[in-house]
């Protein structure tokens, strides 16, 4: 009879895809200046919902930057870095400030001294970071709209 009982009962995790699937918040975007900030813009406007024209204007300013990491420097081909990319955003009507705030997010990456490979590296790298910084943004704008 227990088994019964159990059979009917579901679990579902409350920081997941399923969690949030049907909070869209309905915003309009500012112009893109850099790849970076379009990306931002398209994740959460995936994760939010479409863009809407007159819903307020969210817009970011998205500025990433490398460091080298380790304790010496051992002449070899291979490097370590952690890239950070950090959101500033600002989310607003009719001139009137809804929210804003600041968001960072690392990765690493290694370089061995090939540029292509190295580009192509510190590439994936700030777009795994700005997803990332994106995501903790798309969490903030939920908590500060939810409070008003």
């Amino acid at each position: 009879m227990a088994t019964g009982l159990l059979a009917g009962c579901t679990l579902t995790p409350v920081y997941g895809d399923v969690a949030v699937s049907g909070q869209n918040v309905a915003l309009s975007y500012a112009e893109p200046q850099t790849r970076l900030e379009q990306l931002v813009y398209r994740t959460l406007s995936a994760r939010l919902g479409a863009p809407n024209a007159a819903a307020p204007q969210f817009s970011a300013d998205v500025s990433s930057s490398a460091t080298r990491i380790g304790l010496s420097d051992v002449a070899g081909p291979v490097s370590e870095y952690k890239l950070t990319v950090t959101i500033t955003y600002r989310l607003e009507r009719d001139s009137a400030e809804l929210a804003s705030g600041t968001r960072s997010a690392t990765a690493g990456y290694r370089t061995n001294g090939q540029i292509i490979a190295d580009d192509a590296a510190r590439t994936a790298a700030e777009e795994q970071a700005a997803k990332a910084a994106a995501e903790t943004v798309r969490l903030a704008l939920l908590a500060d709209l939810q409070a008003q």
